[in-house]
């Protein structure tokens, strides 16, 4: 996880490692099929650091640690960006996505999430729609610097792979996925978490506190 990717700054009070996100948490046939590439992984651990089974999730968007009030994001915005999820995700359906295959990136192995049916693309207007609620309930969102990318991360980067010796064991890695983790896995997605997600360099992975479940689409009760 190199500098670049970490959230506090030096200096900065621990707090600023941990931020609200927007999360969608899988079932057990995705935990499945990440488990099957965590074998590959298992001998580049001195470049990676697999990610946990619990900790297994898809972004669909952060927000900072402070609110446009300046104050620190606690129970109170949390409830309100509950809320304010809650109203725009009643219009964005359940769907189904493709996840995979596996890739090496510049600081992750990570699976695309793909939607199952093109040209729909529901997970950009999820992110949207999420982005919509984030803000209406006063948070802040990181400055987007790229188009939105759906994925999930099997491992973080643990060292800089610039230096030959690591570029050639990233090199190596690049070619097992290719050879052995070319699958991918469909499932649906009915609702997200709205989580208090925790960054630990020290580590080279991110934990999370479930705050709330939110279902996507309009749930109707018997005989309405």
């Amino acid at each position: 996880m190199s500098p670049g990717r970490r959230w506090r700054a030096n200096g900065a009070p621990a707090e600023d490692s941990v931020r609200p996100h927007v999360l969608w948490l899988p079932p057990a046939e995705v935990i499945d099929y990440f488990r099957q590439v965590r074998e590959v992984l298992a001998p580049y651990e001195d470049i990676v650091a697999p990610v946990a089974d619990d900790n297994l999730h898809w972004t669909i968007q952060g927000a900072l640690s402070h609110d446009y009030a300046d104050e620190r994001v606690g129970p109170r915005q949390l409830k309100d960006a509950a809320d304010a999820l809650r109203t725009e995700l009643a219009e964005q359906e359940p769907f189904t996505v493709d996840i995979g295959p596996f890739a090496l990136s510049r600081s992750a192995v990570l699976a695309r999430v793909w939607p199952h049916d093109v040209p729909a693309d529901p997970p950009l207007h999820l992110n949207l729609r999420v982005r919509d609620g984030l803000t209406n309930a006063g948070l802040v969102l990181p400055e987007a610097t790229e188009a939105y990318f759906p994925h999930m991360s099997a491992a973080y980067g643990k060292v800089d792979t610039h230096y030959l010796a690591q570029m050639d064991r990233a090199d190596s890695l690049a070619s097992v996925l290719l050879r052995r983790a070319r699958h991918h896995v469909t499932t649906r997605v009915d609702s997200v978490w709205l989580v208090m997600e925790t960054q630990h360099p020290d580590r080279s992975t991110y934990t999370f506190e479930r705050v709330q479940e939110l279902p996507l689409g309009r749930r109707t009760t018997a005989g309405s």
